[in-house]
């Protein structure tokens, strides 16, 4: 398959996709949007093509369907639109949170399915499709959105970042793979604890990390569901306990089980 440019060389080089856009919510330049891949309109039995012409607002539950950026800015429309994206592998605008910086090659930002952050990219999740490398350096301004020059991945799903502030002494469930961020405080008289659900395929991967500020008194507990984990070593993994910030982790669903794969400043149990 031949990707070059037809045009000339300072065209961005993108892989373009036309689909119906079902959320009544505007759409920003670079703003990400994810597959509904579990329409039912004929019920879930029947063998329903859109599933992948039919794009949403990203969310905690279609973050594995990663589609795409919006190319253009779209107006909210009652009843959806048609609106062209581009697709992973393409080189084209990303929408920057407000208070994003990038330089040109360094690092990567995954799509954001956090409520007010929703398509936008902030944060580094997991590499995959959903996430992007800059090849623009923007410097933020703290008020406002803005977009970057990136190459979008190809690859596995990214799976998406939320951020999650924890309450203390209370438990929470994490979105099913992808990245989940977590914002400390002092925990009170228990750990909070997040419960780390099944995985859905096989190579599904999760990363936990605690960014800005520590969780102080008791760390957060991320419980294995069933208790069945296996640890970095090949034993037994029913929780991990993260603290400081740069605490993570990186699971992967392996086999029926959540396998260390990866972590720092994590103690297993």
């Amino acid at each position: 398959m031949d990707r070059s440019v037809n045009g000339p060389i300072d065209l961005q080089n993108r892989i373009v996709e036309y689909v119906w856009y079902e959320s009544n919510a505007a759409l920003k330049v670079g703003q990400a949007v994810c597959y509904n891949y579990d329409y039912t309109g004929d019920g879930a039995t029947y063998a329903e093509a859109s599933r992948y012409n039919r794009v949403e607002t990203c969310s905690t539950t279609n973050a594995q369907h990663f589609a795409g950026v919006s190319e253009h800015a779209y107006s909210a429309k009652a009843g959806g639109q048609l609106i062209e994206i581009n697709k992973p592998g393409s080189v084209c605008k990303i929408l920057l949170g407000k208070d994003t910086s990038t330089v040109v090659g360094v690092g990567l930002l995954t799509f954001d399915v956090t409520t007010d952050y929703v398509g936008q990219f902030r944060y580094e999740g997991l590499d995959g499709a959903g996430s992007a490398q800059p090849l623009q350096t923007v410097t933020a301004d703290g008020a406002s959105t803005a977009t970057c020059l990136a190459l979008l991945q190809e690859g596995p799903p990214s799976g998406g970042v939320e951020v999650v502030q924890i309450v203390a002494n209370t438990a929470w469930v994490a979105m099913v793979g992808g990245t989940t961020l977590i914002i400390g405080v002092a925990s009170g008289s228990s750990s909070p604890t997040e419960e780390v659900l099944d995985g859905t395929i096989e190579g599904l991967r999760k990363k936990v990390e605690v960014i800005t500020t520590a969780i102080t008194t008791n760390e957060a507990a991320l419980d294995i569901e069933n208790n069945d984990g296996i640890t970095l070593a090949g034993g037994a993994l029913a929780s991990c306990a993260l603290g400081a910030v740069g605490d993570q982790v990186v699971l992967k669903w392996s086999g029926g089980a959540w396998r260390n794969m990866a972590s720092v400043g994590v103690t297993e149990s």
